[in-house]
């Protein structure tokens, strides 16, 4: 038994040895990489190029050439592998698992492949989904081994804007930090407006007129997006998590300034700004014809005692 290993082991030290002392297949071998890499690089850019000339839709285009830069680089991966281990190479082989090992060692790497392995595996999110996570709210626009790429909304902005930038988020982010998806399970997010009204106001008419605005605005949004009876019932069952009711709300509570008035309603997850100046349009416009008053900052002065010993 011990013979045997020790021939095995010979055996694998000649092939070493053999292998680094032929030079010429060796530079052959390391010419061809160079080529494929080339390769690799000019298809990359000449697919890029002609689907940006086929698809007008940038969203569909960035799809379509992420998944043409995987295939091609797979093909390049398989070629390169079948390259090396064809030769038997076993010194340079051995190398290359060497360099794999030691990068997977960089701090962070590691972590950031787990989170990008969760990320395809849609654990998490898919491109163009709308996230929050940690300080940045924005659009997945890209996922790559080590980052995935948000366009940026709100930030400076109090409405859910794009400011123009783009985030780039190290993966491992999504281990550490709670990801807030607004289109995981439906496309419907609720949002809420709030009125404070004067106390000497007449609060009861401010809500019905709040309730009449909203609950046209609903009648709307149902036409708009719940025509289709099946799902309708589809996205009730999967808000049963929640509260399951699409109705608008109305929330009375009362503070210093005056009695606030909000209300909760349902709205597609894009268009949380647009939707919210249109209710305020109205809602101002049927307050100042109705002349109910808003409530401002007061000021209060008490008169304090002098006492006299």
């Amino acid at each position: 038994m011990a013979g045997e290993t020790e021939n095995i082991l010979a055996k694998f030290v000649r092939e070493i040895i053999n292998n680094v002392q032929d030079p010429n297949e060796l530079s052959g071998k390391i010419g061809m990489s160079v080529i494929l890499l080339f390769l690799l690089i000019v298809l990359e850019r000449l697919f890029y190029k002609f689907w940006k000339k086929v698809i007008e839709n940038v969203k569909i285009l960035n799809i379509v050439a992420k998944i043409t830069d995987f295939i091609i680089r797979f093909f390049f991966l398989v070629s390169l592998t079948c390259l090396w281990l064809n030769a038997l190479d076993t010194f340079v082989i051995g190398l290359i698992f060497m360099v794999i090992l030691l990068s997977l060692a960089v701090k962070g790497l590691i972590s950031n492949l787990a989170g990008w392995f969760l990320i395809v595996n849609k654990h998490h999110f898919r491109i163009y989904d709308r996230i929050e996570i940690g300080d940045v709210k924005g659009e997945v626009i890209s996922v790559g081994i080590l980052y995935f790429t948000l366009m940026e909304i709100g930030h400076w902005f109090e409405s859910e804007a794009p400011t123009g930038r783009t985030v780039k988020i190290p993966n491992s982010k999504i281990l550490t930090e709670a990801v807030y998806n607004y289109n995981a399970m439906t496309p419907f997010i609720w949002k809420e407006i709030s009125y404070t009204v004067a106390f000497e106001s007449n609060w009861q008419r401010a809500q019905e007129i709040i309730a009449e605005i909203l609950l046209s605005y609903y009648v709307d949004f149902e036409k708009e997006y719940l025509t289709d009876l099946q799902y309708k019932k589809v996205v009730l069952k999967q808000l049963q998590l929640f509260d399951g009711n699409l109705k608008p709300i109305s929330i009375v509570t009362v503070t210093e300034s005056g009695i606030v008035l909000k209300t909760r309603y349902v709205v597609y997850y894009t268009k949380g700004t647009q939707v919210a100046t249109k209710l305020h349009q109205k809602i101002l416009k049927s307050f100042r014809d109705e002349d109910l008053q808003m409530a401002s900052k007061r000021i209060y002065f008490t008169q304090g005692e002098n006492k006299n010993d």
